[in-house]
């Protein structure tokens, strides 16, 4: 029976636990057991966790890199030991296979600019990014570019490096208090923009959702707490970026390197985004 380990970024990171949750029921479906070790987004503990779980003989190894100038190393002595590694959206020639999802690409980047662009010509936009790990800051970035091309005004930045709603709040509340005019607020992830559409209720300030006009507040990620959000229209719109089936992608591509089969380099996942239109549509996480 195959012992799978995974070298987790965040446990309680809304874009991370529920790629947990998709490689803890597929390995279940297939009879394997699977552990997860929580670096909480420490990079030098991640690296030594990696180095546990070869030590532990697991079978393979699944892995969202939180530094990959620190991680490579650690990688290249699982490779050195025959144990085939899955890394999420991070590159590393030690990996069998990298599972990338679109969610962390131009794709909703793109989406939200000219989402933006189409209710608010010339907006002026918050941007909150998160802790300095390379997928999330790509979201950030991709959305700058997007959000230059598209002729939007980007007035104020920040980071909610804690990744979790309670640390966003100060991040919202700092922006605002800066920055008088603000048409949109583009978060990272779906935590901060839950903080951001609580901190625009406190203040009075309407929240764009359906047909009421307001501040647009973007997410990624697709949690269910940003669900209720834009159901209770306090949240925009959001970017499933299914974390579930990047999970199960990871033990598959485990599965036919085990099985004695190639797996694909790269696996890709979409993304989809819900706002007031089809939020009826969206299944929870815990039921795919």
């Amino acid at each position: 029976m195959p012992l799978i380990g995974e070298a987790c970024a965040f446990a309680d990171g809304p874009a991370v636990a529920p790629i947990t949750l998709g490689q803890r029921r597929r390995a279940a479906e297939l009879g394997w057991r699977f552990t997860s070790l929580d670096a909480s987004l420490s990079p030098e503990r991640q690296v030594a966790q990696i180095d546990e779980l070869v030590a532990l003989g697991v079978d393979g190894l699944t892995s969202w890199t939180l530094d990959a100038s620190l991680a490579e190393r650690a990688y290249a002595r699982a490779a050195a030991a025959g144990i085939p590694l899955v890394t999420f959206n991070s590159e590393t020639p030690s990996a069998t296979t990298v599972v990338r999802q679109r969610a962390d690409t131009e794709v909703p980047a793109e989406d939200a600019a000219r989402y933006i662009a189409a209710r608010v010509p010339g907006a002026h936009v918050l941007v909150v990014g998160g802790p300095p790990i390379p997928a999330l800051v790509a979201r950030v970035e991709h959305f700058l570019t997007a959000a230059a091309g598209k002729g939007l005004l980007v007035v104020g930045r920040g980071d909610n490096v804690g990744d979790v709603e309670e640390t966003a709040l100060p991040v919202v509340e700092g922006l605002l208090d800066e920055h008088g005019r603000v048409d949109a607020i583009w978060c990272f992830n779906d935590y901060t923009a839950v903080a951001a559409g609580k901190v625009l209720r406190r203040r009075g300030a309407p929240v764009c959702s359906g047909g009421a006009a307001g501040v647009i507040v973007s997410g990624i990620s697709g949690a269910p707490l940003a669900i209720q959000a834009i159901r209770d229209g306090s949240v925009t719109l959001t970017y499933d970026s299914l974390p579930v089936d990047a999970g199960r992608a990871a033990i598959d591509a485990l599965a036919s390197v085990l099985g004695g089969g190639e797996a694909p380099r790269e696996v890709w996942i979409d993304c989809v985004r819900y706002d007031a239109s089809n939020i009826g549509a969206f299944v929870p996480w815990d039921e795919r």
